[in-house]
């Protein structure tokens, strides 16, 4: 939605960034903003409110004047719909709503601001000692996770943080703050579309009342959290135990068990052309924010509990942990990898929810093309699923010189005992709630085309694993707002929403877009096309593909890789040709030599012989290659 000039002038805000103004880029930058370059994260006007009058005087700004708003409370959206484009106004309360308040004298109700990230908000849970499900990005702020769902590690134990959401306060379109409880008639319908209906499409929620659980009730809570090197046969393993926990629909609540794969850290496999995401964390961190882990090999990293949902005199088996360490295999106890937490005694549930937190703002400072998929499927085994998506991910970390890095998590959810499916009483919008597991496949890139093009790819055939009959994965294609790798929700909706408790003959879908028509009539809140009920994105903005082509010309990043590869290899500089195609060929063989004396020494502090001496010979071959390489080849000099 945008617009001639203003019908009313904009007012004075605290906090302001115009684009085109110093400092505009630092504040529009986001997660996406590398991988969505074709101007979808582009906001005219970028408003830090510092509380409810600023915030109710941008929403009456933009109704006046046809334009629209954009909400982010923090962290990442994987598609860019928490910005907008052309005249449109993006609300960041990252700082805005920070109050903090326990609403009963045992502490199991709080009242909390959307802007606090998830570590901080568990930190100060854990410190009464109580917990509640919720994610594991420590950087993702709570506005817009809890209106997605907020999936995390205690999805079959205790469900879903929205589940335990049970008042809202919000501020809609008319300008008007309201609270809308869980249960109550008048409310139902707008706590059913905040909670799963597309973050922001309905208003600004600016706290949500949130029942918690405390450890007290959980004497006997097991945890196991295991860093193993990444190895193509033990992820199968444990991956097969993974389905075999899917295929017994009885399987006990208490138990919850997530897999995530991740490829080396960037200071183990470099990049020579730094990215928008690295100059944000380095030039400015208090925008991009603070790592907490700095360096890791290929790994795989098991999470797993046992949460004593019973309580005191529940007796603990610990033959599905002995499995899982089993299936592992050989665990070593060096730098970054080993065991983390074992099972071997009991532990508060506040505390391991805290392990459970990946500690970075983003697991690579590069563009990614993302999928995360759900499955209700029954055969898996028969499928031979985990064979299959052990060999794509292996397709990927068996090369470490195709630009890729992995981010994968995969992790059941579902069974008859599951609280995530026990749950689903119609009261949010949230879908898919009979899936058994949820596989995420994240394929970040270099900044450049062939590493573009293989993330590309790869993506491309997993596609093929869900959406027709016979697929491996899941014969539908159901997808998570959390996850979405689309800006056209109105086109792809019945990816996204299921049917469940729909009352015919309307759809759930249909049901939103009826209560945003009421609540929201004049669009307000629908800044881009993954909103509810909102018309599709425009071709310009959605031929996403042709974009990134362009912006990942060859020349550019050559010269770009030319001089990081000049001051790191200065012997290197006679064999550079002006030559764009041949001198990136120069670059990446010299930056892969280096990169194979870092993979040799991984592989070797793994204690594993036969990496560690194909990684020689082939780093022998790159060398070999240099060496070979004339001084001046047609069509350029050095």
């Amino acid at each position: 939605m945008t617009s001639a000039p203003d019908t009313v002038p904009l007012p004075g805000f605290t906090t302001l960034y115009k684009r085109g103004e110093p400092e505009y880029n630092e504040h529009c930058y986001q997660y996406a903003s590398s991988s969505h370059t074709h101007g979808i994260i582009q906001p005219k006007y970028i408003i830090y409110p510092a509380g409810d009058d600023e915030v109710i005087k941008a929403i009456q700004y933009a109704k006046a004047n046809k334009l629209a708003v954009a909400v982010r409370t923090g962290g990442h959206q994987y598609s860019g719909a928490s910005s907008t484009y052309g005249d449109n106004i993006q609300l960041a309360l990252s700082r805005t709503y920070v109050d903090f308040r326990w609403e009963n004298t045992d502490c199991t109700l709080v009242t909390v601001g959307v802007s606090y990230p998830l570590r901080v908000f568990h930190d100060k849970l854990a410190a009464k000692g109580r917990f509640v499900p919720h994610g594991q990005c420590s950087h993702v702020h709570l506005g817009g996770h809890v209106q997605t769902g907020g999936y995390g590690q205690l999805g079959r134990s205790f469900g879903l943080l929205a589940d335990h959401v049970q008042k809202i306060r919000i501020i809609t379109a008319d300008g008007q703050p309201r609270e809308i409880r869980r249960g109550i008639e008048e409310d139902k319908d707008l706590f059913f579309a905040v909670l799963g209906g597309s973050p922001g499409n309905f208003g600004v929620i600016t706290h949500v009342t949130i029942k918690v659980h405390r450890d007290e009730d959980h004497p006997q809570a097991r945890g196991l959290k295991i860093l193993y090197l990444y190895n193509r046969n033990r992820l199968k393993r444990l991956l097969d135990v993974m389905v075999q926990m899917a295929n017994d629909k009885s399987f006990p609540a208490d138990y919850d068990y997530c897999l995530t794969v991740l490829s080396a850290d960037s200071l183990v496999f470099p990049s020579f052309s730094p990215d928008l995401d690295e100059k944000m964390r380095t030039d400015h961190p208090e925008t991009f924010g603070v790592d907490g882990l700095f360096v890791w090999p290929p790994m795989i990293v098991v999470y797993a509990q046992w949460a004593n949902i019973e309580g005191k005199g529940q007796p603990f088996n610990k033959s599905f942990f002995d499995q899982i360490k089993q299936a592992g295999g050989e665990i070593l106890d060096i730098p970054f990898l080993g065991v983390r937490v074992d099972y071997d005694k009991p532990r508060p549930l506040s505390e391991l929810t805290g392990q459970w937190i990946f500690q970075n703002v983003r697991e690579f400072e590069e563009p990614y093309i993302k999928r995360t998929f759900m499955s209700n499927s029954k055969t898996l085994v028969e499928d031979g699923w985990t064979t299959y998506v052990c060999d794509r991910i292996h397709e990927i970390e068996s090369n470490p010189f195709n630009g890729c890095d992995l981010s994968v998590q995969i992790q059941h959810f579902g069974g008859d005992n599951s609280r995530t499916y026990q749950n689903n009483d119609g009261s949010t919008a949230i879908s898919w709630r009979d899936s058994h597991i949820c596989a995420v496949l994240d394929c970040f890139h270099r900044p450049y085309p062939s590493a573009w093009e293989t993330a590309n790819a790869w993506q491309k055939e997993n596609d093929k694993s869900v959406g027709h009959k016979g697929a491996k994965f899941c014969e539908e294609d159901r997808r998570v707002l959390w996850g979405s790798h689309d800006l056209n929700l109105d086109k792809e909706h019945v990816h996204y929403f299921d049917n469940a408790h729909a009352v015919s003959p309307k759809t759930k879908y249909e049901r939103l877009c009826e209560i945003k028509k009421k609540v929201d009539p004049d669009g307000v809140f629908t800044p881009n096309g993954f909103c509810v009920g909102a018309p599709p994105v425009a071709a310009a903005l959605s031929d996403e593909v042709e974009d990134r082509k362009r912006q990942l010309d060859l020349g550019q990043i050559a010269q770009t890789a030319l001089s990081a590869i000049e001051s790191t290899f200065p012997s290197f500089k006679a064999l550079l040709l002006k030559d764009e195609l041949k001198r990136a060929d120069t670059l990446t063989a010299a930056a892969d030599s280096h990169v194979q004396g870092q993979a040799e020494f991984m592989a070797t502090m793994s204690n594993d012989r036969e990496m560690a001496a194909k990684l020689r010979k082939r780093r022998a071959e790159h060398e070999k290659q240099l060496e070979n390489q004339p001084e001046e080849l047609p069509g350029g000099s050095g």
